[in-house]
């Protein structure tokens, strides 16, 4: 009598642990874009998929939303011709910048200078007041921000986990994204954009 309130901790813990496996996947793959770690993002990433995926969200209309963000660099004229020609510039653009190298530079509208990537000038996130107290506050904030903008989380099988997370600026945008466990690994194997 005495193992089994053991055995029912233990497995409580294994279930909790195997819970949030996934969720310390998309903060690491967060960290790497920030980053610019191509070798985590290679790892943590199936591109064709996600590439594929992305593809089928992003529709002419919501190219010309994308180019209309207020937080957006000014477009040239060149990215107004693009935008213009629709789908088949869409499906371009998405193959040459949704890679491990670029697609940090997509994300965070970052720009390569000397070939290193340096984030670009925008609003820095205010630290919380749990985050100051502990740790120096970094990996706290950043899930503190992550979990503030998760707007939901479907484990539909044991190996697949769709999430949906808001846009850290445009509250009224959002990103679903699947992960699934690819081996010993979870990886993110699809993205959607919503609210565009």
């Amino acid at each position: 009598m005495q193992r089994l309130p053991r055995i029912v901790i233990v497995t409580v813990v294994l279930v909790l642990a195997y819970m949030a496996w996934p969720f310390v996947t998309a903060l690491q793959i967060r960290d790497a874009m920030i980053r610019g770690d191509t070798i985590t993002l290679n790892r943590k990433i199936e591109w064709e998929s996600l590439r594929s995926s992305l593809k089928a969200s992003i529709t002419p209309d919501v190219a010309e939303r994308l180019a209309a963000d207020p937080d957006a660099p000014p477009p040239s004229l060149w990215q107004r011709v693009k935008v213009a020609v629709g789908a088949s510039v869409t499906n371009t653009v998405v193959d040459r910048y949704v890679t491990p190298e670029r697609l940090p530079v997509l994300v965070g509208y970052r720009r390569m200078w000397r070939g290193t990537v340096q984030p670009a000038i925008g609003i820095e996130e205010p630290p919380t007041a749990l985050a100051s107290t502990m740790l120096g506050g970094t990996a706290i904030d950043r899930f503190v921000s992550f979990w503030k903008r998760l707007r939901s989380a479907i484990f539909h099988s044991p190996t697949y986990l769709e999430i949906e997370v808001a846009d850290k600026y445009t509250p009224a945008r959002s990103y679903r994204a699947t992960l699934e466990l690819v081996g010993w690994e979870w990886k993110l194997t699809r993205m959607a954009i919503n609210g565009l």
